[in-house]
């Protein structure tokens, strides 16, 4: 049912259309050359069909009566849905050269104008995806190194929880600040690191954080649909630029600071090693390496690395207060294989199946990119005897791969015997898409696994986790869903093991 503001924005947005453009516009792509869909209204397409708030589900049930390769309209653009394992292999890991093109978000386009790593296509997309995987390897991305700054970043976090003990608190911004500070934009980006009580660096967080949230709100996804509209309508969604306002002076501020003190051909960080080929090749006007370019980039890989990871931990937090017997059975297999006098590292994560497991299961249970990111075909291409052509618009449902009932035995409920087999050990599934497969996977897929592990073992190592309240009134229901899952805020209490 459609309620509230997303009403009126419907009611808004029809009675402007007709006004303007009459009852027969349609958009510029016809609907015989894509897979079929329900029928759209005219310039609406089928909103009414897709409650806001819950996009990921709604197309899931019409995926039950069109099959899992279907056409949706979002306002008067047509978008061809991938839903379920199969499709969404069959497409971005067999056929991934022809679904690795980027449709924009408006959102994002009037941000990025489609630069940086996330946004950007064809010959600019794959020099600076390789040059960002070069460089980033180069200061410890991949290596042990990278593992001993989770460590040190660890027990930095450990020490601030250990000063709540007893009370009550949030743990996003603790949370927020250990896994930016350890991730790329402090530590290999921008070469330093900030304190948890910096304000600068607070405000920072608070930024990518309320961004993160307003676009997985039904503000950001009306936005994506009719942005000429919301443009000049009033409501949360305008934060979100100013929002990037201020992020892009503080990116062009440490810039500039790295300009005046860096030493060409000795990179510090990330940033030094882009304006160095910023000079080598600042005679080639066909040059992808360009200030602004850096800019975006640094924004993509801060948001990309540290929302989601902080995310992921946040809402596992939630999960195991509402589970303690699946916290205290990680803590027993803590207890037997690594002890409590050593910090576990990534050598255990073998040697701890259920532990895996279970960090597996949080991540298949949030689906914290639900809808993925938007796809645009790079070439013809044929996908379950549809043709589809160059340039459509896809949308990867990864939740649907982690909700299909024919690769998980409980896909719709917390469990993490989904990824135990009958004996005990860590199953792995193909179908677990949490960074999106194929040539368009997350830069920071493998980090974002090692802090998962480390964190999350680290702090189940020290304290047992209590709920403020009763466990039954904990609700695991995202606080909103669009760009991400959000979990609800919560407040929880620790107690020393």
């Amino acid at each position: 049912m459609v309620t509230g503001v997303t009403a009126l924005l419907l009611l808004l947005v029809l009675l402007l259309a007709l006004a303007r453009r009459g009852w027969g516009a349609q958009g510029t792509q016809t609907r015989g050359t894509l897979p079929p869909g329900p029928t759209p209204l005219p310039l609406l397409g089928n909103l009414l069909q897709l409650e806001s708030g819950r996009l990921d589900g709604a197309l899931m049930e019409l995926s039950g009566h069109w099959g899992p390769v279907f056409t949706v309209r979002l306002g008067r653009r047509p978008a061809v849905v991938l839903c379920g394992y199969s499709a969404l292999r069959d497409a971005l890991v067999l056929q991934a050269d022809a679904f690795s093109g980027r449709r924009a978000m408006a959102v994002f386009q009037r941000f990025t104008s489609g630069n940086g790593i996330v946004f950007s296509n064809g010959p600019r997309w794959w020099t600076l995806r390789n040059f960002a995987l070069g460089a980033l390897k180069e200061f410890g991305l991949g290596t042990r190194t990278i593992e001993e700054r989770i460590l040190e970043e660890a027990a930095c976090l450990l020490g601030k929880f250990q000063a709540t003990i007893g009370a009550p608190f949030d743990p996003r911004r603790l949370l927020d600040n250990a896994v930016s500070n350890l991730y790329i934009i402090c530590s290999v980006v921008f070469g330093n690191r900030y304190g948890y009580e910096d304000p600068e660096f607070l405000r920072l967080l608070d930024l990518f954080h309320d961004n993160f949230r307003i676009m997985s709100s039904r503000w950001g996804e009306m936005y994506n649909i009719f942005p000429s509209l919301l443009d000049w309508l009033p409501g949360p969604h305008h934060r979100i630029f100013r929002n990037f306002t201020e992020l892009r002076v503080f990116i062009s501020e440490q810039i500039k600071r790295h300009q005046q003190t860096r030493q060409p051909g000795e990179p510090r960080n990330f940033i030094d090693c882009f304006l160095d080929q910023m000079s080598k090749e600042q005679e080639d006007p066909e040059s992808h390496f360009q200030e602004e370019t850096l800019v975006m980039t640094t924004h993509n890989l801060f948001f990309r690395g540290t929302e989601t990871t902080s995310t992921t931990l946040r809402y596992g937090l939630l999960i195991l207060l509402k589970y303690p017997e699946v916290a205290a059975k990680v803590q027993a297999e803590l207890d037997a294989v690594v002890g409590r006098t050593r910090t576990p590292r990534l050598e255990d994560h073998e040697r701890l199946p259920y532990t895996n497991a279970v960090l597996h299961e949080i991540q298949h249970f949030i689906s914290v990119l639900p809808l993925g990111l938007p796809r645009a075909l790079t070439q013809d291409t044929h996908l379950h005897g549809y043709f589809l052509p160059k340039g459509t618009f896809v949308i990867p449902l990864l939740i649907s791969s982690h909700r299909d009932p024919t690769q998980f035995k409980d896909p719709e409920c917390f469990n993490p015997t989904n990824f135990l087999d009958n004996k005990g050990k860590f199953q792995s599934n193909d179908a677990f898409m949490p960074f999106a497969p194929g040539k368009r996977m997350c830069l920071g897929a493998g980090l974002a696994r090692s802090e998962i592990f480390l964190f999350f073992t680290a702090i189940l190592q020290r304290f047992c986790l209590l709920p403020v309240g009763s466990r039954a009134d904990i609700n695991l229901t995202p606080q909103c869903t669009g760009l991400g899952n959000i979990p609800p805020a919560f407040q929880l209490r620790l107690v020393g093991r």
